[in-house]
């Protein structure tokens, strides 16, 4: 397995900023493309790249490096509650996209979609929701980060939590945002 942390040169850790990351990135990239590397180092510089840029992904990265797996289990309590909203929400506007776009009349499609001000606003707010979880789950792994390079293994677990957590609010934004996409190109 490649050290993505090792081959962009940053250390490895929960939380790393965006400048930090670009910075080290960017050295890298530069020294392969002057030196007329094989695209294959390249790739796996952008590969690094995309991984450790993404929290949840990082955090897997960094897990499997340390103890040979990423951890984690079952979503948090509290996301398990707001599941049960996103799937109905999710499933209310496929249903209402569909009968949209199965509309052949303007004036029917016109109707239809005045109809869904509603879907729009419950998009909006799962959205709004995800997006304060996705901020918290962040704040949480700069709160871990420290305790990470002192204690690792009483770190690991609430760090892989917050992995699991992560990928499936950052899964979940993307389905709402998509919906909200699909919405706005049918108008």
């Amino acid at each position: 397995m490649i050290d993505y942390f090792a081959l962009l040169g940053v250390e490895r850790r929960p939380a790393i900023t965006e400048e930090i990351l670009k910075e080290a990135y960017f050295r890298k990239s530069e020294s392969l493309q002057s030196d007329s590397a094989e695209s294959g180092e390249l790739s796996a510089v952008n590969a690094a790249f995309r991984t450790i840029a993404n929290p949840a992904t990082r955090i897997q990265h960094l897990l499997k490096l340390e103890f040979g797996d990423p951890g984690g289990g079952q979503i948090g309590a509290d996301l398990g509650e707001l599941f049960g909203l996103i799937v109905k929400v999710l499933q209310n506007a496929d249903q209402e996209l569909g009968s949209l776009s199965a509309q052949s009349s303007p004036i029917l499609r016109a109707l239809a979609y005045r109809k869904l001000d509603g879907l729009r606003q419950q998009l909006e707010q799962v959205e709004r929701e995800l997006s304060q979880r996705e901020s918290g789950l962040l704040a949480e792994v700069a709160r871990l980060d420290q305790s990470w390079l002192e204690d690792t293994a009483h770190t690991r677990q609430p760090i892989a939590q917050i992995a699991l957590d992560f990928t499936f609010v950052q899964k979940w934004l993307s389905q709402v945002r998509e919906r909200k996409i699909r919405l706005e190109e049918l108008a």
